[in-house]
């Protein structure tokens, strides 16, 4: 049975050290990977070409072979160093125990797979030999380099390279750690990517789509050139804007087909392509929507604004209902108004009524207070009174007469009331 040790307050300014430590070994990891893929490509264009042994560009090929050689002998060193830095780190910071064996940590596991991917690399020996394929486009034979396939295999290590990226961040620094064990969360590279894409989703998909195009790219074009030794005319993605062109209009699922790979390697390369371009489309789109969605002050603006444009809009509805009101009773006290006016007037005040009790609907979902439930009765009952106006038959002028004074007192109260209820507003 295993005794867990009680786990003490970690010091940290030691942690900050073995940190520093981890991350300038990790710096220098980076140097060296991107220093042979760098390196591997010179070395690709030039052994590509296939130049004759006493050609002078045969013995740069050669050199840029053992330079390759001995940066991924210097990587594997500072590789295998750098993760024994990390388990120092982690060590001083409790989460690796002391006694614990070689097996039981799972960083010499991650360390093992990195080591055999830097492996992958082209050699002297391995210079002139040679695998053949048939092509059915073609319908003819071609080959590729050995070295070709190790440099294929070799763009690999662009995942480490994003490795380290992601380690210089703030949001894998040893403060962030600490925060992270004292709310109990898991800190891992997921983690590290979660908080770039809140914090800057945007450049960071950005960065992450377009280095991608130009990996895939590269590795399409060593997939599909190999075809311009049989044919020059059959082959359109030996030339790497090609390339990159076919790697674009896939990763975003365009697919005009204007290129599209004739080999076998180049459309598992495509294959992946697409399986990506899946996971990047689907953040890019969650990033956008959650980029429309208010935030809480921004709910309670538009909540604010909301209000005020609809009590803007009752005041302008009511008023309206007033102007007619009061036009039609001007127009029977002057005696100007005929039966063709009258009809139009009740068409218009009919309108105005039914667009005060939409807006009225509208802001009953805020509430409304005591003084705006007055003027809405003032406003059904002056409705109610114009209905009855219209509906009687037997009626004299006095009594008509009566009713519009009625009808244009009531409506100067109501607007006495909304500029009074406007000005408690403002």
């Amino acid at each position: 049975m295993k005794i867990i040790e009680p786990k003490g307050l970690e010091d940290g300014r030691i942690t900050s050290l073995y940190f520093l430590k981890f991350e300038f070994i990790e710096k220098i990891c980076f140097l060296f990977n991107l220093l042979g893929i760098i390196l591997a490509a010179i070395q690709y264009e030039l052994e590509f070409e296939e130049y004759d042994s006493d050609d002078p560009y045969r013995d740069i090929s050669q050199w840029l072979l053992w330079m390759i050689f001995g940066s991924t002998i210097l990587l594997i060193y500072f590789t295998f160093y750098r993760y024994q830095a990390k388990i120092q780190w982690l060590k001083s910071r409790g989460v690796i125990g002391q006694r614990d064996k070689f097996y039981e940590i799972n960083e010499n596991f991650y360390m093992m797979i990195e080591i055999m991917v830097y492996c992958l690399i082209p050699l002297s020996f391995t210079e002139t030999i040679r695998i053949s394929f048939y092509n059915v486009a073609q319908g003819a034979e071609a080959y590729y380099h050995i070295n070709e396939m190790l440099t294929l295999l070799m763009v690999i290590r662009v995942i480490y390279l994003y490795r380290t990226v992601l380690t210089l961040t703030f949001w894998s620094s040893n403060q962030t750690l600490r925060v992270c064990d004292l709310f109990s969360c898991e800190h891992n590279y997921l983690f590290v990517i979660k908080s770039l894409l809140k914090t800057s989703p945007y450049l960071t998909q950005f960065l992450m789509l377009l280095s991608l195009i130009f990996v895939f790219g590269y590795q399409l074009r060593i997939c599909e050139r190999p075809l311009t030794r049989v044919n020059d005319i059959i082959d359109n993605l030996g030339v790497y804007y090609n390339s990159v062109w076919c790697i674009i209009i896939t990763i975003t699922f365009v697919g005009y087909g204007d290129y599209y790979p004739r080999t076998d390697l180049g459309r598992f390369v495509v294959i992946i392509v697409c399986i990506v371009g899946i996971f990047l489309l689907s953040v890019m789109i969650v990033t956008f929507i959650e980029s429309l969605k208010a935030t809480p002050i921004e709910n309670q603006t538009m909540s604010l604004l909301e209000r005020i444009r609809l009590r803007q809009m009752v005041k302008n509805e009511a008023a309206q209902v007033i102007k007619l009101s009061m036009q039609q009773a001007y127009r029977w006290r002057n005696g100007t108004l005929t039966e063709k006016k009258q009809h139009q007037i009740e068409i218009e005040l009919r309108l105005a009524l039914h667009n005060f009790r939409f807006a009225l609907q509208q802001q009953s979902k805020f509430g409304m207070d005591n003084q705006s439930e007055n003027i809405i009765n003032h406003i059904g009952f002056l409705g109610l009174d114009l209905k009855q106006l219209r509906n009687e038959q037997n009626w004299d002028a006095r009594q008509l007469m009566e009713k519009l004074e009625k009808q244009e007192q009531i409506s100067k109260q109501l607007i006495e009331k909304m500029n009074l209820i406007l000005l408690q507003k403002q």
